[in-house]
């Protein structure tokens, strides 16, 4: 099995499991079930496979409890952060799950064990609070003991199931992605609390690129407002985890999220020793001031919440904002967090953040923001991005890069938010590894592109007010058509003359129907009434099944003229069809009539199509083919009758499919005059047809010249000077 193949089955698999088990509790609300069980499988495992050490004579998931030592329990804890017995592992109480009457309480005293075997060792925190979602006793399970044990076996068989193969070759890395899979779904499906934790895969891959670009190695990554971690791991799959020296260190204010984070870290295999992610507010009590400075920051912060701002006096002389001398609005703290970032950088690092656009061209305290960034050469790059990337909001957010060590004083302004730089997907925009290595080509070599990227040097900026708006910079693709007038008055002109023309066809037309408008009151022996069964033949279509159709296809009619292909019907290849297919089909011939039998509304039975090609037509059941000796246009003409489709409609069954049999088909009436006549008839309104469409195609066209007219005389008449 391929890993590609793999992950798309286990990402199906688990998905369904957790809609499946879910039931009517909301899948927000029951998010932390179905990760927490993910995650306690995982650490199971791989604690097992620490334990056993490689060596197939041990097996720990069978060994007694109370032959473990307090040595090997101490070794353990110090190296991996956390002890599980082996009663406790994952696959022993996934086993009995189903008959286990305690297993609520069984696994809130196993969780509580687990987290507190780090008590009084250096992983203490990491550890502390890890399973504090995943409440076993929580009424959403159920309000009785038995309906929460009932579905808490059911989250954990469905896990027990889940096929991640050989633990030492792969399972770790599908483990992590299954765990971003499902909070990536849970996102998606949360609307604009789900883009508060999680970032999209593809735009954390940008930012990370962008965070680590050409940097061979980095003391450590940082994420002030890391959410579920995602883009703190997207910099570990992008690169080689020796480049990373110190570990990960983020900062979280959501009390669930901060666990999701952690919980991810070990998910990917990152030990407790090499990830640090905090709990609380960054621009308020801010963890990580004796860690900094760090050579790679990135960041999705919340866009444009609220803070405390100038109402704390304190802030202004806080060394993250002193230097710009003004603080952000309390009601938009975005260039809080960019301050805050920029304070942490080293002066050989980069921090990539996902921005508000408002920040980059509105006065007041922002706009002296932007002064100092610019002043003091910070911005590196403006990145605007597409719309619609991001979980909960459509809009098009910007990327800020910020460095310390530029060796000019040139920012650049890069606009991908065309189409050339992202794919539609369902429900979001996404961009391909493609487009970020575009991306990235363009933010290497800061070379200008037309319509795309460009280089302004700090001076203009501040002649520009400091705005650092992409718009303002990268100028829009000219899409506005060049009109040629005399090119577009000719085709006015020759469009007015065509039109003029086929009403005067039509008017010849009209005279020569009423010159036989007594037609119908010719004496009995010329025009007669009968019903359709006296003077044809009804043949009703056949069903097919898939199991009929072969590659190359057959013409086949079905209800509302449809076309499908079955089989092979022409002269030369009926050999390649099964005697028994042949047989099952009822093919119409040239000159035959096929009418509608059965429809999804009552307008549709009834009307008919005259079937003139050279080859056969296979008919569906839907379908009746009618057989005469009457002109074939003739009779799909009068099927369009009103006085037709009345008399029809008195013979329709009606339920989810509008449905006539023969017979009552048979009973409908038809007027019919010498061959001669009918032919006539058809010839006229075979003209009507044709010259009323043109007519009809006709007019949008005027319309169109004449809107390009009036835009090309208005824009003439009031561009000053004319020259322009």
């Amino acid at each position: 099995m391929t890993s590609i193949i793999q992950r798309a089955e286990l990402q199906a698999k688990i998905w369904k499991i957790a809609n499946e088990v879910r039931g009517s509790v909301d899948g927000w609300d029951f998010k932390h079930f179905v990760l927490g069980a993910l995650f306690y499988r995982f650490i199971s495992e791989n604690f097992t496979k620490y334990i056993e050490g490689g060596d197939d004579s041990v097996n720990y998931l069978n060994y007694p409890d109370n032959e473990i030592t307090s040595e090997i329990i101490d070794d353990a804890v110090k190296t991996k952060g956390y002890f599980i017995y082996p009663s406790q592992l994952f696959v022993n109480i996934a086993k009995m799950a189903n008959t286990n009457p305690n297993l609520n309480t069984d696994l809130k005293t196993i969780f509580n064990a687990i987290e507190s075997s780090a008590n009084g060792y250096p992983s203490e925190e990491d550890i502390k609070g890890l399973f504090a979602d995943f409440d076993t006793t929580s009424s959403r399970l159920g309000n009785t003991v038995e309906s929460k044990n009932s579905r808490l076996a059911s989250v954990l068989k469905g896990v027990e199931e889940l096929n991640f193969g050989n633990f030492e070759d792969s399972q770790i890395e599908l483990f992590g992605d299954a765990y971003e899979f499902l909070i990536s779904k849970y996102a998606a499906n949360a609307g604009k609390s789900g883009g508060e934790f999680f970032t999209p895969v593809h735009v954390s891959k940008l930012i990370a690129q962008l965070a680590m670009h050409k940097q061979e190695k980095v003391n450590k990554i940082y994420d002030p407002a890391a959410g579920s971690g995602s883009l703190l791991l997207q910099a570990k799959k992008h690169f080689d985890n020796h480049i990373i020296e110190e570990g990960f260190f983020g900062q979280e204010i959501n009390h669930t999220t901060f666990n999701l984070a952690r919980m991810n870290m070990f998910l990917h295999n990152i030990n407790y020793d090499k990830f640090n992610i905090a709990l609380g507010d960054t621009l308020q009590n801010p963890h990580f001031g004796d860690n900094k400075p760090f050579d790679a920051i990135v960041s999705n912060p919340p866009y444009s919440i609220k803070w405390k701002g100038d109402e704390d006096p304190t802030l202004i002389n806080d060394d993250r904002f002193a230097p710009a001398g003004v603080l952000a609005p309390k009601s938009k703290a975005d260039f809080a967090f960019v301050l805050h970032a920029l304070h942490y950088l080293s002066s050989k690092g980069r921090a990539a953040i996902v921005c508000f656009p408002g920040i980059f061209y509105r006065s007041g305290a922002e706009q002296k923001i932007r002064k100092y960034l610019v002043d003091n050469n910070f911005v590196e790059t403006v990145i605007a991005l597409a719309p619609n990337l991001f979980y909960g909001t459509s809009i098009s957010v910007n990327i800020l890069v910020l460095s310390k060590h530029k060796t000019n004083t040139i920012t650049q302004f890069i606009d991908v938010s065309g189409e050339n730089f992202f794919q539609k997907v369902i429900n979001n925009n996404m961009m391909t590894d493609a487009h970020i290595e575009k991306v990235m080509e363009m933010f290497d070599s800061k070379e200008d592109v037309e319509y795309v990227a460009k280089s302004i040097d700090n001076s203009d900026i501040s002649e520009n007010d400091y705005n650092l708006s992409v718009s303002s910079y990268v100028e829009p693709k000219d899409t506005i058509e060049k009109i040629d007038i005399s090119v577009l008055n000719t085709q006015l002109k020759y469009t007015v003359e065509k039109i003029n023309q086929l009403r005067t066809d039509i008017d010849s037309i009209v005279a020569e129907i009423g010159e036989i408008d007594n037609l119908f009151k010719f004496e009995n022996d010329k025009v007669t009434l009968k019903p359709l069964n006296e003077v044809g033949v009804f043949l009703r279509g056949k069903r097919f099944v898939k199991t009929d159709m072969i590659s190359e296809g057959v013409p086949c009619i079905h209800y509302g003229e449809m076309y499908t292909h079955y089989g092979t019907w022409t002269d030369k290849t009926k050999s390649f069809i099964s005697e028994e297919l042949a047989l099952k089909m009822r093919v119409s011939e040239f000159g035959d009539v096929i009418l509608v039998a059965a429809g999804e509304t009552i307008e549709d039975i009834g009307k008919g199509t005259a079937w003139l090609g050279r080859e056969g037509v296979v008919i569906h059941d839907a379908c009746f083919s009618f057989k005469s000796d009457l002109d074939p246009k003739y009779v799909a003409y009068f099927t369009r009758t009103r006085f037709y489709q009345k008399q029809v409609r008195s013979h329709v069954s009606s339920g989810k499919i509008s449905a006539i049999n023969a017979k009552g088909l048979g009973k409908v009436l038809i007027p019919i005059p010498p061959l001669s006549e009918q032919k006539r008839i058809v010839s006229i309104l075979d003209k009507f047809d044709i010259l009323a469409n043109s007519i009809t195609e006709g007019f949008p066209r005027e319309i169109e010249l004449r809107q390009k007219q009036y835009e090309y005389y208005r824009d003439m008449l009031l561009t000053f000077p004319k020259d322009n």
